[in-house]
């Protein structure tokens, strides 16, 4: 696990309770470290040793403390400049939530040997959508929760309610299933978007295979690509 957790834990408890009250989780926790690397990799253990002290110390439940918490990252991270790459993810909330493992893999490139979660979006509409969450890390629901509602809404000005629709374990890998309800106007947007998009392709390949077709269609269809440019 990389610092930049574990840094944003500690950022957290000294906003919110103190200095004081930082030190005394520290040394319950039997932590020599002071500050921690954001680009240093930790044991597994260690956030969940500090996170089980803080509500000990604090009397705060432990699952509002970790939602606080995944709002509190979804902040922290803004410092080192990542604000910048959630705000290009997508330009509207529907388009962040798809591209989750995208940013992922984008993050490989600065932390190698990330563990990352894996998330993938069905059963959408315009009032939200079903988004499942997979990860080998166990004990995460209420910080993700968390992360989600900050990014909704600090990018997007939105209020998301969560649901929790179902969670299960299978060996070492945490299935769970949440319910988003949020204004989706953009699904519908889209939906008649690509109907007609489709619909112009059928067309133009009644009438004519060798008829081009607009970049508009193209990138609607093929929204991951290479283009080459012949001078």
């Amino acid at each position: 696990m990389y610092g930049l957790l574990i840094e944003s834990i500690a950022e957290y408890t000294k906003r919110v309770y103190g200095n004081a009250v930082w030190e005394n989780v520290r040394k319950k926790a039997k932590i020599d470290y002071h500050t921690f690397s954001t680009s240093q990799q930790y044991s597994e253990t260690l956030m969940a040793k500090l996170i089980k002290c803080i509500a000990e110390v604090t009397e705060q439940d432990i699952n509002e403390l970790m939602e606080n918490l995944g709002i509190e990252f979804v902040d922290f991270v803004g410092q080192f400049g990542y604000d910048r790459i959630l705000r290009v993810l997508g330009r509207h909330m529907r388009d962040f939530l798809n591209g989750l493992d995208n940013l992922h893999e984008y993050m490989r490139f600065s932390y190698a040997k990330l563990k990352p979660p894996s998330f993938f979006v069905e059963k959408e509409n315009a009032a939200g959508l079903t988004l499942h969450y997979r990860s080998k890390r166990k004990g995460f629901l209420y910080y993700v929760k968390g992360q989600i509602k900050q990014v909704a809404k600090v990018f997007y000005n939105l209020e998301v309610k969560i649901e929790l629709v179902s969670e299960e374990v299978d060996g070492d890998i945490t299935d769970i299933v949440f319910q988003l309800f949020f204004k989706n106007d953009q699904y519908e947007k889209f939906q008649n978007k690509s109907s007609a998009s489709m619909t112009s392709l059928k067309k133009a390949n009644r009438l004519d295979t060798n008829q081009t077709i607009s970049m508009d269609i193209f990138f609607e269809l093929f929204p991951f690509h290479v283009v080459s440019v012949i001078l």
